[in-house]
């Protein structure tokens, strides 16, 4: 999900749409969508994202961005 939106360049104000990353997240993740929901609580507990609009956008948040590069570089580096 960090790699979808980091792809994005969903960051800060620059949102996407949740429910539509949920559904194509879903297909690719198992759990129909229920382990991207379950994902996007853990990161907003880390302040990695930001969920705006009543929950129907979602973003990175520009805080943590070196964060996020470094652990997008060391552990996703493989995909």
């Amino acid at each position: 999900m960090v790699v979808h939106l980091w792809d994005q360049g969903a960051w800060g104000q620059m949102y996407t749409n949740y429910p539509r990353m949920k559904n194509r997240l879903s297909k690719v993740v198992n759990n129909n969508g229920k382990n991207v929901k379950r994902k996007v609580k853990e990161l907003s507990k880390l302040h990695w994202v930001t969920v705006l609009k009543h929950g129907d956008t979602i973003s990175l948040n520009p805080t943590y961005k070196l964060i996020i590069k470094t652990y997008r570089d060391v552990h996703l580096s493989e995909l």
